[in-house]
C-alpha cells in the first residue's frame, strides 16, 4: 500500500520560503543603502584636495578679486565658488534608476561637495539643469558645474527654493 502523503526528505517548504524572504529583505536594504550615496566624507575629501584648482582654472575671474581686497569679508565671496565651499544636491527627476548617483560620482570626482543624492518628484523638469539660489557663490558654482556637465544653469524655481545649496536636477 502506498501512503497519500509522500515522506519529505528536505527542509519544510515554509522554512525555505522564510529564508528566501529574509535574503530578499537583506538585498533590498543593501540596495537602498547604496543609493543614498553618502559612503564616507573621507573619500569625498581626498578628490577635493586634488581637483580644487580645476574649477578655479575655468573661472579665473574668481581669483582676481582675491588679490584686490584684503578684508576678511570679501574672502568668502571669492572662494565660495570653489568645490569644497558649496553644497551640491543631485536629484533624479526621471524613471532611470541610478542617474543621480552617477552624476554625483562625476561631481565628487571633480571635487564638489555632494551633500545629497535622491529623487525629486514634486515637479517635472523638461531637461537636466543646474539651479542656484541667492546665497553668495551659488551662481558661480552652478555655472562651473553646468559647464562641466554640459547643461544650462538657471535660478531656482519655486519648487526648489526650500532646498539649500546648488541643485542639479537630472532628467536623462
Amino acid at each position: 500500500m502506498s501512503s497519500p502523503n509522500p515522506e519529505q526528505t528536505g527542509p519544510p517548504l515554509r522554512a525555505l520560503a522564510m529564508v528566501l524572504i529574509s535574503l530578499a529583505i537583506l538585498f533590498a536594504a543593501i540596495g537602498a543603502l547604496s543609493l543614498t550615496g553618502s559612503d564616507s566624507d573621507d573619500a569625498a575629501a581626498e578628490p577635493a584636495a586634488e581637483t580644487t584648482s580645476a574649477p578655479a582654472a575655468q573661472a579665473p575671474a574668481a581669483q582676481v578679486p582675491a588679490g584686490d581686497s584684503s578684508t576678511g569679508a570679501a574672502a568668502p565671496t571669492t572662494t565660495s565658488g570653489a568645490p569644497a565651499d558649496v553644497e551640491v544636491r543631485v536629484l533624479n527627476n526621471s524613471n532611470v534608476s541610478g542617474l543621480a548617483a552617477g552624476t554625483a560620482s562625476t561631481l565628487t570626482a571633480e571635487g564638489w561637495n555632494v551633500a545629497e543624492t535622491g529623487n525629486f518628484s514634486e515637479d517635472q523638469f523638461a531637461q537636466t539643469a543646474v539651479y542656484y539660489g541667492t546665497t553668495a557663490g551659488e551662481e558661480q558654482a552652478a555655472q562651473t558645474i553646468a559647464t562641466q556637465l554640459g547643461v544650462p544653469a538657471e535660478p531656482k524655481p519655486t519648487s526648489l527654493e526650500s532646498t539649500a545649496g546648488v541643485v542639479v536636477i537630472v532628467t536623462q
